[in-house]
């Protein structure tokens, strides 16, 4: 039995090589402090599910990986369509005085509230491959559900997301 299965199953999980599997052994094994594992898995879990976005326990978990796998994370997230069984688009715009700008469009949050999480995700994401300190502007766009209506997108909202010379995140602002 490898060291990551005997782990897993410590915290009463079966080892079944899914994604959502493989981010929870990342997770345990990060509070284990096995970081280099954690890595590991983490990448078993983007290269299984490119858009897999932890929970907010496993990120909170993930926190000390995110510089390993940071640009593996970014690579995932920005991948079109690859496994992902809902819509998601998120591409760069370019940066611009020490401001990323990006935007996302996706289809499983219809609220910026709901979207939140997500977009601390990527924030963090972005924050590990991009100067320090920095931020970030993302534009948040979801496919319209009205197949009669003008525009096929609906816009959702901005973030602003600021992290610090350390990458963590500092100020979160919405505007819907």
């Amino acid at each position: 039995m490898s060291p990551v299965s005997r782990l897993f199953g410590w915290f009463g999980g079966k080892l079944d090589g899914s994604p959502a599997n493989e981010m929870k052994a990342a997770a345990a094994l990060a509070q284990a402090g096995r970081f280099d594992e954690s890595a590991e898995s983490w990448r078993r879990a983007i290269a299984l599910d490119p858009q897999r976005i932890p929970d907010e326990a496993q990120a909170a978990a993930l926190e000390p990986i995110f510089p390993r796998v940071a640009r593996e994370v970014l690579d995932g997230l920005t991948r079109e369509g690859m496994h992902s069984r809902k819509h998601w688009k998120l591409v760069r715009r370019g940066s611009f005085e020490g401001e990323e700008r990006w935007r996302l469009e996706q289809e499983k949050h219809s609220t910026m509230d709901e979207l939140l999480p997500t977009l601390r995700h990527i924030a963090l994401a972005i924050a590990h491959t991009s100067a320090a300190p920095g931020r970030l502007r993302i534009d948040c766009d979801r496919p319209n559900d009205d197949s009669e209506a003008y525009l096929s997108i609906v816009q959702m909202g901005e973030a602003i997301i600021t992290w610090d010379a350390d990458r963590r995140i500092t100020d979160v602002k919405v505007q819907q």
